[in-house]
C-alpha cells in the first residue's frame, strides 16, 4: 500500500474521475499525462486509460491509496455513471408536482417562442 499523497482534494459532485485527476494534477504543478504516469502508472501512450472510462481495479487502488477516497466512490466517477445518477436525479424530479410545473412552465415558454 503506498502513502497518502499530500495534497488531496476532494471530489466535487458530479466530478468525473478524468476531471479529478486532472485537478490533481494540477495541485501538483504536473502536466496531465506526466502525473498520470508518475503517480497512477498510466503509460505515457495509453491515451484510452487516461480517460477513466473503465479504469482497472488496480488503476482505482492506486487513486484510492493516494487520496483516501474510498474505490466505491471513485467507481461512481466515471463519466457513464455520472450521467446515469443525473438522469435517474432528472426523472425523479419531473415526477414530482414542482418539476411537473417546471416542465409545463418550459413548454409553454417554447411554444410562445416558436409562434
Amino acid at each position: 500500500m503506498q502513502k497518502r499523497w499530500p495534497l488531496h482534494p476532494k471530489p466535487h459532485s458530479y466530478e468525473t474521475l478524468e476531471q479529478y485527476v486532472r485537478r490533481l494534477a494540477e495541485c501538483y504543478g504536473a502536466r496531465y499525462e506526466h502525473f498520470c504516469l508518475r503517480a497512477l502508472g498510466i503509460p505515457a501512450d495509453d491515451s484510452q486509460a487516461r480517460r477513466f472510462q473503465e479504469p482497472t481495479p488496480e488503476l482505482l487502488r492506486r487513486l484510492s491509496d493516494g487520496t483516501g477516497i474510498p474505490v466505491g466512490l471513485l467507481e461512481q466517477m466515471t463519466l457513464l455513471r455520472i450521467w446515469n445518477r443525473l438522469m435517474d436525479e432528472m426523472r425523479q424530479y419531473a415526477e414530482t408536482p414542482e418539476g411537473q410545473a417546471e416542465l409545463k412552465d418550459f413548454s409553454n415558454r417554447l411554444l410562445s417562442q416558436n409562434s
